[in-house]
């Protein structure tokens, strides 16, 4: 008898492997249960009613033949046969049940106008007590038979029969997602072998779910590393970033590859679907507690607003737009990439079909095509986000970072006040903060023209700064390039062993920007908390473990120096700043020295008069580039040069 029953399993185990039953296959079998349930509904009210001959009268007939076709049809509409039966769930028996009382409901309606249209009211078409038994008795058939198949399906599953052939699973989180995780991997045809859960929850610890053993984190280590686990899937939003590490590591470790789910606002149809299981990404291991923004100030603040966002192409400029989606804006999108705003184009048209939108080519550096926007458009808020801010090519470039970053920023600042915006918020950088490169001298020098506009007697708009590190995964950051360099097999290049930097995701610090600009009363630069500082270096050990290589043994990683203008840590205040809190716990206001407006503006006369020098001598452009970078360190005082050919300035 064990045999026969081990045998069975592994025929249906072969089964789970090929394709499923053809619904006309479930239809002819639903059909062929309806059959006995009329029979037996039928031969059970025939014994206890002398009047009922089953099934050799009249009524016997009409109740078999109209019971069948009704049915079938209610079955065919209600798409009964469409359900794969190894997988009925508690929405199938409901929409069986709506199919039967459809179908009763029609016949009890053809016994009505029979009785009382045909046989004056004397008799019953078919008899009332015959309908209502047969529509509990083929529910409880059809019932029966899904949950059977399902019962033998799951004995097959967990039986571990051919295990070996398949992927072996430890899901973390045993709640909703978690379920919802196991369903997805046992409805698929490529075969899971789902070994457990495990849960933080000391109260699930030793309980089953879905026939499926649950463990706590007590365990984690000894699970993890000898009961024979290919893939962790983390499916629970309820975890720390210092506790998914844990995870990784200890996954890591026993070669264990580290999956994850989305949330559920994502799934498809509001059902996870196997697909949507992905490896884990760098960002989930770095990145912080999502941030939940202060919605009805915002809407109160840019809710119907026309907004215009410079630099709407790039990773920031794009996540603000997207961002501001929410708050049924006008937006017109400002850049001079052609192809990146191509690709914000669509992803907007597709997403966010009803988004009044204005897609604008230019250059902050023209000013003359700006004034046409602004006098066409009239924004009441500007999202400055256009800048030039890769470090060592703007250290080559002295002449575009300073046009780009400085002239431009000044344009897009003066119009913003002409043109009476309500806001103007520019996106800076920590690099601004005791800058070693042009990049964050230029970026401090836009800040300082900024924050004397506060002062102008006749502006009307309320100029914000926000200042943060580097964001995750941002256009030609680390990130990407490591990402580039495994598929390639390395090396891996970092500058040196100690260089850290800050870094927050996207999505993040684009939320900061919208908070900041609630909280905004003109002049303020806001700083961002930026976490703990890391080390370039555990981050590409992370990235190349996440591959599931081996740092320096599968793939080198290798030291090439600091590159022009670039200093080993990165810094969010100057010696003579400090920062004030505001009522939100990630954002502070940096105190800074007061700046000396005419200085400023005298400064950047000089600057243009510099700019505007024209020559094709080598020697001269050599010594404008000397010129313009002399102009910044004259102002932003604590620029000085690093690796670089500008430190000669600083003699």
């Amino acid at each position: 008898m064990n045999k026969l029953y081990h045998r069975m399993l592994r025929v249906i185990n072969k089964v789970m492997y090929k394709r499923y039953i053809s619904p006309w296959i479930i239809a002819m079998i639903d059909l062929f249960l309806v059959l006995v349930s009329i029979l037996l509904s039928g031969a059970i009210l025939g014994m206890k009613e002398t009047w009922l001959h089953f099934p050799y009268d009249i009524y016997s007939l009409r109740f078999i033949v109209l019971t069948l076709v009704v049915t079938a049809i209610n079955i065919r509409l209600f798409k009964i046969h469409h359900s794969i039966i190894r997988y009925s769930s508690f929405s199938d028996m409901i929409r069986i049940m709506g199919a039967l009382f459809a179908s009763n409901v029609i016949l009890f309606i053809i016994n009505y106008i029979y009785k009382y249209a045909v046989l004056n009211g004397e008799d019953d078409f078919i008899p009332k007590q015959l309908l209502f038994l047969n529509f509990f008795v083929t529910y409880i058939l059809l019932f029966m038979f899904r949950m059977f198949i399902r019962w033998l399906f799951e004995k097959a599953y967990h039986s571990g029969i051919d295990a070996k052939f398949t992927i072996k699973i430890i899901i973390f989180g045993a709640g909703h997602t978690g379920i919802a995780t196991a369903n997805a991997l046992m409805n698929t045809n490529k075969k899971y072998y789902i070994k457990g859960f495990i849960d933080d929850d000391k109260n699930l610890s030793g309980k089953t779910i879905m026939g499926f053993k649950v463990w706590g984190s007590d365990k984690e280590d000894y699970i993890l590393k000898y009961k024979d686990i290919d893939q962790l899937i983390i499916a629970t939003n309820r975890v720390s970033i210092e506790r998914k590490n844990k995870i990784f590591d200890i996954c890591h470790q026993n070669n264990i590859k580290v999956l994850t789910v989305p949330p559920v606002k994502n799934w498809i149809g509001g059902k996870l679907q196997e697909n949507q299981i992905r490896e884990i990404h760098i960002e989930e291991l770095l990145g912080r507690k999502e941030i939940k923004p202060n919605q009805p100030l915002i809407q109160q603040a840019l809710g119907g607003k026309r907004i215009l966002v410079t630099g709407a192409a790039g990773s920031i400029g794009s996540e603000i737009v997207r961002q501001l989606t929410k708050y049924s804006p006008t937006i017109m999108l400002l850049d001079q990439a052609e192809t990146p705003l191509f690709y914000i184009q669509n992803e907007l048209n597709d997403d966010y079909p009803k988004l009044n939108k204005i897609i604008t080519i230019a250059s902050i550096n023209d000013k003359k095509h700006l004034e046409e926007i602004f006098s066409l458009f009239q924004p009441q808020i500007v999202f400055h986000a256009a800048a030039y801010k890769h470090v060592p090519m703007m250290e080559t470039s002295p002449y575009e970072a300073t046009f780009t970053n400085v002239i431009g920023t000044k344009n897009v600042a003066d119009l913003s006040m002409k043109y009476n915006a309500e806001r103007f918020i520019m996106i800076s950088t920590d690099k601004a903060v005791n800058p070693t490169n042009v990049m964050g001298a230029t970026k401090r020098y836009a800040e300082m023209y900024v924050e004397s506009l506060k002062n102008n007697k006749d502006n009307h708009t309320k100029f914000i700064i926000t200042r943060f590190g580097n964001v995750l995964g941002s256009n030609g950051s680390v990130i990407p390039r490591f990402k580039q360099q495994i598929q390639q097999g390395g090396p891996l290049t970092v500058t040196h062993p100690e260089i850290t930097r800050y870094f927050m995701t996207i999505p993040e610090a684009s939320r900061l920007v919208l908070e900041a600009v609630t909280m905004g009363e003109g002049g303020e630069i806001f700083l961002f908390d930026m976490g703990k500082p890391v080390k370039i270096k555990d981050l590409a050990e992370r990235m190349i473990k996440l591959s599931g290589l081996e740092p320096q043994k599968d793939i080198k990683i290798e030291y090439v120096g600091l590159r022009p203008g670039e200093k080993l840590y990165e810094e969010l205040l100057t010696k003579k700043e400090n920062i004030l809190p505001t009522y939100h716990q990630k954002i502070f206001i940096a105190k800074t020295e007061e700046v000396n407006v005419d200085e400023v503006n005298k400064s950047i006369e000089s600057l243009k008069t510099i700019l505007n020098q024209t020559s094709q001598d080598k020697d001269f452009l050599e010594q404008q580039e000397m010129n313009i970078v002399r102009n910044i360190k004259q102002i932003v005082k604590t620029f000085k040069s690093n690796n670089s050919k500008f430190e000669q300035l600083d003699k």
